[in-house]
């Protein structure tokens, strides 16, 4: 005897109901379909399942047995579902992912509602602090993954690279009207004649040139030098708002500032070989990638591809190395190239 278990389903709803209207409203059939396959089974079995009393309906004595093994039959197939769903990682669980500011600023608007629209079941929670922390919470289990600064992440000999992003080249970002947009040809000795707006602590690879570049920005006659970092910001839209409406700068991405250069409140002023932000995914090394970490993994790449695009468009249109604080070309202009003093101001504006 072969029974089919959605009738079992049926006839335990009907148990519990004692209605064939509410059983059927529980179960989101028409009363037809259900008490059509409460005969199906009962046909199977061979034997009356259910009668019909004042008070409504009731198990038949046999009924009462054979729904005793039904209820370990349903509950056991309920389980077995359940460790499948759990297994395929999809449709029930939890995922924890770290991302650092600039990343979260850029891919998790787009990846994290991608995410969990194809994956309603998975609880996803999202972290953003510093590379190092979020190495230190991979390390013990705290997140699944991580995604931020590369140097600091793939030297880490206990995190395994999952995924190594395609750099995004970041510019000096300052307001309009800034004083050094006036300037015919500026360096990054010049920007930091100017408080910095830090987002996030700096890789040493970003620090090096830094440093460098410091050493030779000397400070007026009589005046301080400017401490670096002049701001430190949790998040880079408050140091956007502070570079919009004051003399400071920041590093940026121009899809950070998209809305900003929109409205005529910043512009890029200058791009060096070594601005560019390089993210890496990281997982503990030798832990297994379960398929929520690989379907969001699919996502942070799908969306960092996007990114990508978008930043060689905005390039386009709002970048002029050497002149940044003119008008940008409209969509469609044709570009102005640079004239033969321009192009070697310009020359650092190749990315990487």
């Amino acid at each position: 005897m072969k029974i089919k278990l959605h009738l079992l389903r049926q006839a335990q709803a009907l148990t519990a109901h004692g209605s064939f209207s509410r059983a059927a409203a529980e179960l989101n059939l028409s009363q037809p379909a259900l008490s059509q396959g409460i005969k199906e089974l009962e046909e199977q079995v061979g034997l009356q399942l259910f009668i019909r009393s004042r008070s409504g309906l009731e198990l038949t004595d046999f009924g009462r047995v054979f729904m005793q093994y039904a209820a370990d039959l349903v509950a056991g197939a309920a389980d077995l579902e359940r460790e499948v769903a759990l297994a395929k990682g999809l449709a029930t669980g939890e995922l924890s992912v770290g991302a650092g500011p600039y990343v979260m600023e850029t891919l998790a608007p787009i990846c994290v509602p991608a995410f969990a629209a194809a994956h309603p079941g998975i609880r996803l929670r999202i972290l953003m602090d510093s590379p190092s922390v979020l190495a230190r919470f991979v390390r013990t289990r705290a997140l699944d993954l991580g995604v931020a600064e590369a140097s600091v992440l793939e030297n880490d000999d206990n995190l395994e690279v999952v995924a190594k992003l395609v750099p995004l080249p970041g510019y000096v970002v300052v307001r309009a009207g800034h004083p050094l947009t006036t300037r015919a040809s500026i360096n990054f000795a010049n920007a930091l004649e100017h408080p910095f707006a830090q987002v996030v602590m700096l890789p040493p690879r970003v620090l090096k040139p830094i440093l460098a570049s410091r050493r030779l920005a000397a400070p007026r006659s009589g005046t301080p030098p400017v401490p670096f970092p002049a701001i430190e910001c949790p998040t880079l839209r408050l140091a956007t708002n502070i570079v919009a409406s004051s003399n400071a700068f920041t590093f940026a991405t121009l899809g950070m500032v998209r809305a900003e250069l929109e409205r005529g409140l910043v512009v890029p002023l200058l791009h060096e070989p070594w601005m560019y932000s390089e993210w890496a995914i990281v997982r503990l090394r030798r832990r297994t990638m379960s398929p929520a970490m690989t379907a969001f993994v699919e996502e942070l790449v799908r969306a960092h591809r996007e990114v990508f695009v978008e930043e060689e468009r905005l390039r386009e249109r709002w970048y002029r190395p050497g002149n940044a604080h003119r008008e940008p070309a409209k969509p469609g202009q044709a570009r102005v190239k640079p004239t033969r003093a321009r192009r070697g101001a310009s020359a650092g504006g190749k990315r990487r």
